[in-house]
């Protein structure tokens, strides 16, 4: 299976706090007989569907393992919300089939052909700033997110539904291609545009409930108030956002490539901030 999953096994069989959760989307009902079977025996596991975990449980202690099948809603993810010290791994459990053999598993005799399985590491969340996030880094992290969770490439999907429900907030006007062409807006212009802003606010913290005015009330509070803005080649008419005065998105590229050129000439980590700005 995926290294990080058996790391996770084996850790909380030794008695460690382990001090992120482990979410896995599975293919189908039949694999969670299969994590039973790996956890059997071990006290300080909690084995839950991702939709019945509580704050009460969250607080409990135990390592946690939630799992949801084929899919999930955003809004099961509301449990994290403004919990700054969570950290989430999603992964995906898949059946092995002749097209997909795992290596590791081949002469692992615990696993017969039905019970063979795969793990694909999908992606670790964790609460962010979310004006921290209005960064190159931070641009990087809100287009993982939406390929891995919005466009299903290939990991771990939240449903259409609570998609559209939560951060598009039921408004037709609003696709996937709207939110990566102001994310585009944002790297060419400087300019935030507001249901862009919400989407960052919304991801960043789990709070999938927080209302447009307390978004924009913080928001404000950086960046003044909302302001009609317009970029035709983006797609963005006549929409509200946030003019940022404080960023260039291209000297952040110039630094960060100069970076990864003194990290691959090893280059000490102090010397590469000292000189660029960048933490590796």
């Amino acid at each position: 299976m995926n290294n990080l999953y058996n790391k996770w096994i084996n850790n909380a069989r030794s008695g460690n706090e382990i001090s992120y959760i482990l979410i896995l989307c599975l293919e189908d009902k039949s694999m969670i007989k299969i994590i039973e079977n790996d956890i059997k025996g071990i006290s300080n596991v909690t084995l839950l569907s991702l939709r019945k975990i509580t704050k009460k449980i969250l607080n409990q202690g135990n390592n946690l393992i939630a799992y949801s099948v084929k899919e999930f809603s955003l809004g099961h993810l509301q449990v994290f919300s403004n919990d700054q010290n969570i950290q989430i791994s999603f992964l995906k459990m898949l059946h092995q089939n002749d097209n997909y053999i795992d290596l590791a598993n081949v002469n692992n005799p615990r696993l017969n052909k039905e019970e063979s399985i795969i793990m694909i590491h999908s992606f670790d969340l964790d609460w962010r700033d979310p004006i921290s996030t209005i960064s190159f880094e931070g641009i990087d992290y809100l287009k993982q997110f939406i390929a891995n969770f919005i466009t299903n490439n290939n990991s771990c999907t939240a449903s259409k539904k609570s998609i559209q429900a939560f951060l598009y907030r039921s408004m037709r006007n609003i696709l996937n291609e709207t939110i990566l062409r102001d994310i585009e807006f944002l790297q060419h212009r400087a300019i935030l545009t507001s249901r862009l802003a919400i989407f960052i606010y919304k991801i960043c913290t789990f709070d999938y409930d927080a209302s447009d005015k307390i978004i924009g009330l913080y928001f404000s509070k950086y960046y003044g108030r909302s302001r009609v803005v317009n970029g035709k080649s983006f797609g963005v008419e006549n929409v509200k956002g946030y003019i940022i005065k404080d960023i260039n998105f291209q000297e952040q590229q110039i630094r960060n490539d100069i970076a990864n050129r003194l990290h691959r000439l090893r280059v000490s980590n102090d010397i590469i901030a000292q000189a660029t700005g960048v933490q590796y």
